[in-house]
């Protein structure tokens, strides 16, 4: 009976931490396209990182059709500042560019 009962508390502790993971999970797979305006950021989550000012943040760029997931470690931004979205945009296109030419070959 007390093997059963620590093989069940073992099996609980190894099994939370899967679920959390489960639950916490952002694909791209899983976002609509529409939902998000075009050159615009979606944050999903954003935590403190113990230091003061910096944050720990996922979110979504949306740019010339696809969806980028961005995780971002720095400090605090506004989602909505002009300078953020063209940097952003920037780095879409870049990153676009570089598909082009390496597909190419």
């Amino acid at each position: 009976m007390m093997n059963k009962m620590f093989a069940f508390i073992v099996l609980a502790f190894l099994a939370v931490p899967f679920v959390a993971l489960a639950q916490s999970s952002i694909s791209l797979e899983t976002l609509n396209v529409v939902d998000i305006p075009n050159d615009s950021i979606s944050v999903f989550s954003e935590e403190e990182t113990g230091f003061l000012g910096y944050i720990h943040q996922k979110y979504v760029f949306h740019c010339l059709g696809e969806l980028r997931l961005v995780d971002y470690y720095g400090s605090a931004f506004d989602p909505k500042d002009q300078d953020v979205l063209q940097f952003e945009r920037t780095l879409c296109v870049r990153q676009q560019m570089n598909d082009y030419d390496t597909s190419s070959d």
